[in-house]
C-alpha cells in the first residue's frame, strides 16, 4: 500500500498544531475552523455582555459576537496562508 492509499489509522501517530490541521484540511480542518469562529464568538460576546454591565448598555453583546466572527475568520485564514 503506498503513502497516498494509506488511512488515517494506518499512517504515523504525530501531534499536530491546530495550525497545521487547518492548512491540511479535510475532517480535522474543518472541525477546528468551525471550532475557531464558535469560541471566537463565545468568548467576544462574553466580553460584550460583562461591557453591556459595565456601561448599561445593550448592543456591546451583539458588537462582540461580529467581532469575535470576524477575528475567528482571520485566524483561519492565517493558518491556511502559511501552510501554502
Amino acid at each position: 500500500m503506498n503513502q497516498s492509499q494509506e488511512k488515517w489509522y494506518q499512517q504515523k501517530k504525530e501531534l499536530r498544531t491546530t495550525g497545521q490541521l487547518v492548512a491540511g484540511g479535510g475532517t480535522a480542518g474543518a472541525v477546528m475552523t468551525v471550532l475557531y469562529v464558535v469560541i471566537g464568538i463565545g468568548i467576544w460576546s462574553l466580553v460584550g455582555y460583562g461591557l453591556d454591565h459595565v456601561f448599561g448598555t445593550a448592543w456591546l453583546v451583539w458588537a462582540g459576537a461580529g467581532l469575535g466572527a470576524c477575528g475567528g475568520v482571520y485566524l483561519v485564514y492565517l493558518h491556511m496562508s502559511q501552510g501554502q
